[in-house]
């Protein structure tokens, strides 16, 4: 029987709203007509990410992986001093342990987006086995779902439209989960050490309609 091991482990997952307008495009936003001259007014591509809910599953003081949920909703817009998951620098997680975001993505700006996220693995200071026993999985509310692992540093929803549009004054909610899977491996991951972002990209959507 293979033995379940503790392992420390340093997670930075910040999620950024990254605002990324499409720069040399014919997309004209608004026009008027004033003294025989036309005016054009750029549109906005902005967003803001709040984390609605976050479920962790991990072991408590006892040693028992435990559920536990936190209700209280923050703010992920801008950089912070905090990542998605919870995870602190002293944090020990086992195989089985799981963090499960729930995020919400909305437009307040006057273009239209579609997004995705991005997994920026750090492989110059991370231990490879062990990111490869990290599975992220990111699930969207247009039913779009996309997983990989850490030390693949992908990205999830990029291809096509992303991983949902979102209009004008819309929200869109998605889960975005981290887990440490079980593998023949799993003892060879012991103290090792884990570094990556995620980024959340919204991009302008463009009709080609």
């Amino acid at each position: 029987m293979k033995k379940k091991v503790s392992v420390a482990v340093l997670i930075i997952a910040f999620i950024l709203c990254c605002i990324v307008p499409v720069i040399g495009e014919t997309y004209g936003l608004f026009e008027e007509t004033v003294s025989m001259q036309n005016h054009l007014v750029a549109g906005s591509l902005k967003a803001t990410l709040v984390r609605q809910r976050l479920i962790t599953r991990n072991i408590d003081g006892a040693g028992n992986l435990t559920t536990v949920t936190d209700e209280q909703e923050k703010d992920f817009t801008s950089s912070v001093n905090d990542n998605i998951f919870g995870v602190s620098q002293d944090m020990s997680i086992v195989p089985g342990s799981s963090f499960t975001a729930e995020m919400k993505i909305t437009n307040i700006g006057d273009v239209a987006f579609y997004y995705y996220v991005e997994v920026l693995f750090n492989s110059m200071i991370s231990d490879s086995v062990f990111a490869s026993m990290l599975k992220l999985s990111v699930s969207s509310e247009k039913g779009v779902t996309k997983e990989i692992l850490i030390k693949d540093g992908l990205t999830l929803g990029e291809d096509e439209h992303g991983l949902g549009l979102v209009e004008v004054g819309a929200s869109e909610a998605f889960t975005v989960k981290l887990e440490f899977t079980d593998s023949a491996d799993n003892n060879n991951a012991e103290n090792k050490f884990v570094l990556f972002d995620l980024r959340v990209h919204a991009i302008q959507n463009i009709n080609t309609n």
